[in-house]
């Protein structure tokens, strides 16, 4: 029962249908299936916070740890209002995050989830395409429109960027999600035993495509491709697949064209974007307090003026050093120990589990990649993606190496991430400043 409600509580939160139903705003839905979800789990839930089972859990760990940093961050400049008002709506998140990993907990339940969240965002895919085309009428999905110069004449041309509901009401959001249904789409389709089967598993993915297209968004188009390749290389090696990717992924972008195959640092969004970065870095600099603990989690807007659009540099300018450290920590920890597993053991794992590897790595990777352009870091669709791979890993690793479990060692190489991401980031942030771009 409790993963069945869960499937429901994805739902609620990928499609929120009190977007299209405004008699039941209000009614909390959410809240109300989650608290069902902790109640009939409670065991496996409560078991996620034990010590055993965290020491063999890193990326729960730097999970947790984000949520302690957002608290760290605004008390220690005296917020303590703004803690409590933004600690408990994060702390929701998390324990979304804490319910995958307690009830996603065998292979046949990993195949039956990845099929929900594709029927959820092929639900979205479907509202956005007949909204973009006018053959729906939605007050709550609305296409956005922006302009854009043209490299060539410089003039403003203006075009409509598809969105969805919800959540989902941005094109670079829906972005995110499309391209984890396209490997969810692709995973269910290679696991198909009939061919017939597996055509109608992939069909989603085409439509995840054209939408990803529509949304004009190039950071979406890259976390797309960063996925794709990551998929090609991860059942192919590099030798067979770098040929492919040198050649394929380019004609991609050019073929797509349009706003999208524009992907110059230099000018409009990116050089704003850069400057933003560069004020962020400046205001953690300014003081050993600001650098260990940021400006304070939801102060980006008011203290920097604008929107990071890059999660990994909102969260140590939010959160310092120590937020930093763990957001970054749980990407690099997932894609580490994800990648050291298929290369050390890619036949040993179960059948289902060696199957899903390639496309959970992706997953992973074009979501990493996804929000490098993107300030997303206290939304449910960031920590689904978390989840996936820890609850993958603990399937197939129940007894992880040492070096895989949380220990000194590994808190050694955490600080080293995430001392060696602020710096790059930072220096890049001044390199490409220097250079004008």
């Amino acid at each position: 029962m409790s993963f069945a409600l869960f499937i429901v509580l994805n739902g609620l939160v990928l499609i929120r249908p009190e977007d299209f139903l405004p008699e039941i705003t209000g009614a909390r839905l959410y809240l109300i299936v989650m608290s069902l979800c902790i109640l009939t789990a409670l065991p496996k839930f409560a078991a996620q916070l034990s010590s055993r089972e965290l020491a063999l859990r890193p990326i729960s760990v730097c999970v947790i740890g984000l949520l302690i940093a957002t608290a760290v961050s605004n008390l220690v400049h005296g917020r303590f209002d703004y803690a409590l008002d933004f600690v408990p709506d994060f702390a929701k998140v998390i324990v979304y995050f804490l319910l995958l990993c307690a009830l996603v907990d065998t292979p046949r339940r990993l195949r039956i989830f990845l099929g929900w969240q594709l029927a959820f965002v092929t639900v979205l895919a479907v509202i956005a395409v007949l909204e973009f085309h006018e053959y729906l009428q939605l007050a709550a999905v609305k296409p956005l429109l922006e302009g854009y110069p043209d490299p060539a004449t410089g003039a403003m041309i203006m075009e409509s960027r598809m969105c969805s509901a919800g959540i989902f009401n941005d094109p670079n959001d829906l972005c995110l999600i499309l391209v984890f249904g396209i490997m969810c789409s692709l995973y269910h389709a290679s696991v198909a035993v009939e061919w017939l089967v597996s055509a109608l598993w992939a069909m989603p993915s085409v439509l995840f495509v054209y939408s990803l297209i529509l949304t004009r968004s190039r950071g979406g188009l890259l976390g797309c491709l960063a996925a794709v390749g990551t998929l090609i290389w991860c059942k192919y090696g590099w030798k067979r697949a770098l040929p492919l990717l040198v050649l394929g992924l380019p004609a991609v972008v050019l073929a797509i064209g349009g706003r999208q195959s524009d992907i110059e640092v230099g000018g409009g969004t990116g050089h704003e974007r850069i400057m933003f970065w560069a004020a962020g870095f400046g205001k953690i600099a300014s003081s050993p307090l600001m650098t260990l603990f940021g400006i304070g989690a939801g102060q980006h807007e008011d203290v920097i003026h604008g929107s990071a659009h890059n999660s990994f540099v909102h969260a140590y300018v939010e959160l310092g050093l120590l937020g930093g450290t763990f957001f970054l920590g749980a990407f690099a920890t997932a894609v580490w120990l994800l990648v050291r597993l298929g290369q050390a053991a890619p036949t040993k794992l179960p059948r289902e589990l060696g199957a899903a590897w390639p496309f959970v790595v992706a997953m992973v990777v074009g979501y990493g990649c996804g929000i490098y352009s993107l300030s997303r870091n206290y939304i449910v669709p960031t920590y689904l993606c978390l989840g996936v791979a820890t609850t993958f890993l603990s399937m197939a690793m129940p007894n992880p190496p040492r070096s895989a479990r949380v220990s000194k060692l590994w808190l050694m190489r955490l600080a080293a991430v995430g001392v060696a991401g602020l710096l790059f980031l930072k220096f890049f942030t001044q390199f490409a400043g220097g250079l004008g771009v």
